[in-house]
């Protein structure tokens, strides 16, 4: 049945267009009854977008001439208007992401474009396969192809993945994994800096390193964020949570032989300054509390151990493809290899996508997102910039 709507729908792409503006005209319409007039005047309010007055503005002008006065108004600070994501066009298809977690609410700042920058990188960090990326991006593409004319979660999560397989195909070089080690077994393929299969500890620091800067980063822009809205409990939060994180690295860098021992004193102290500013800022918990979120922005760096984690697991299994795929006959080894090929690169693509959103919800977001606001949704308009149809 499916399959015949389809066959029915095809040849009418315009009508999912027409759909949309016959509702819009319809909200037009009904939207009149909210209004509050009389015999002869009306009066009608609402939120219109910043950039979108100067425009407001003319075409009532225009249309209307004297007949109707607009007076701009700017939010109150007892107001919670609706949030309008407006971001770049290559980082709108992470607005649904953003959503999917919560609408940042009025004033704050929107995440997406952070997301747009990062979580494509860790999905290529954790998939780093250049076939792997090369089939993905293949696939990601005939979806978007065929959805590109239908705004919805099927359109953006395609544009999503075709960014990340571009990026798995970037560290697939710096790997120098194909099809893991078959193209280093068949042509000789080189990584441009790291063998993720031979070469553990230094994988795991850069993932370390990799979220100390992330953590860091969400850090830092929760206390500008603090410092502007003007919370200072949080700023001093945030700030002690900095020093203490930054005790915490020089110490690292000390039993690491890559900094002086003489910094281990300011270390410790930057430590024991940090834990006492969030120890009083706590009130009557502090005492408890101070050192628990300390540990836990600890844990959030640690937690990026996993984009190695999951990286090596598809380097193994990978391996296994391959050493499978030399025994017996060669049809059935390449029938073998393609299969667990295949399983890797579904599981390679399902579970970067989930280890890179949590990273970024729960150890990214955490130190600054502030959800809970109202997706702002114009009367009489779809919301897709993409595909706007002008209502006469």
């Amino acid at each position: 049945l499916r399959e015949r709507i389809d066959d029915v729908i095809r040849p009418h792409r315009d009508w999912a267009d027409a759909s949309r503006w016959l509702a819009g005209r319809l909200e037009q319409l009904a939207v009149i009854r909210r209004l509050g007039a009389t015999t002869h005047t009306f009066v009608m309010s609402g939120w219109v977008p910043q950039q979108d007055v100067a425009q407001l503005t003319d075409v009532v002008g225009t249309e209307l001439g004297d007949e109707v006065a607009i007076e701009i108004e700017a939010a109150t600070a007892d107001e919670s208007p609706p949030v309008l994501m407006a971001n770049a066009p290559p980082a709108r298809p992470f607005e649904f992401l953003v959503r999917l977690l919560d609408v940042p609410t009025y004033g704050s700042r929107d995440p997406t474009g952070l997301m747009a920058l990062f979580l494509p990188l860790f999905f290529g960090m954790m998939l780093g396969d250049v076939a792997y990326g090369l089939a993905l991006l293949v696939i990601s593409w005939l979806v978007y192809r065929r959805y590109r004319h239908r705004p919805g979660v099927a359109r953006d999560l395609s544009r999503i993945l075709m960014m990340a397989a571009a990026w798995a195909v970037l560290w697939g070089l710096v790997y120098g994994e194909f099809l893991g080690d078959l193209g280093h077994r068949l042509w000789g393929m080189e990584p441009l800096w790291i063998n993720r299969e031979e070469a553990l500890e230094p994988l795991l620091v850069f993932a370390l390193a990799v979220g100390a800067a992330h953590v860091v980063l969400g850090l830092v822009l929760g206390a500008v964020d603090a410092g502007r809205s003007g919370h200072r409990h949080l700023l001093a939060e945030r700030i002690a949570m900095l020093v203490a994180l930054a005790g915490l690295f020089l110490i690292a860098g000390v039993a690491a032989g890559e900094a002086p021992r003489g910094l281990l004193t300011p270390a410790v102290a930057a430590i024991v300054v940090g834990l006492v500013v969030l120890m009083a800022l706590g009130g009557a918990m502090g005492l408890l509390m101070g050192p628990l979120e300390m540990l836990g922005t600890v844990g959030n760096v640690l937690s990026y151990l996993r984009i190695a984690a999951i990286g090596l697991a598809s380097v193994y299994l990978a391996r296994v493809a391959n050493e499978l795929g030399a025994v017996g006959p060669i049809w059935l080894g390449i029938l073998i290899a393609a299969l667990f090929h295949a399983l890797n690169l579904a599981l390679g693509t399902f579970s970067p996508t989930i280890q890179a959103l949590r990273l970024h919800y729960v150890e990214f977001f955490g130190k600054f997102f502030s959800g809970g606001g109202e997706a702002f949704q114009p009367f009489g308009t779809p919301t897709d910039r993409d595909h706007e149809t002008v209502v006469a």
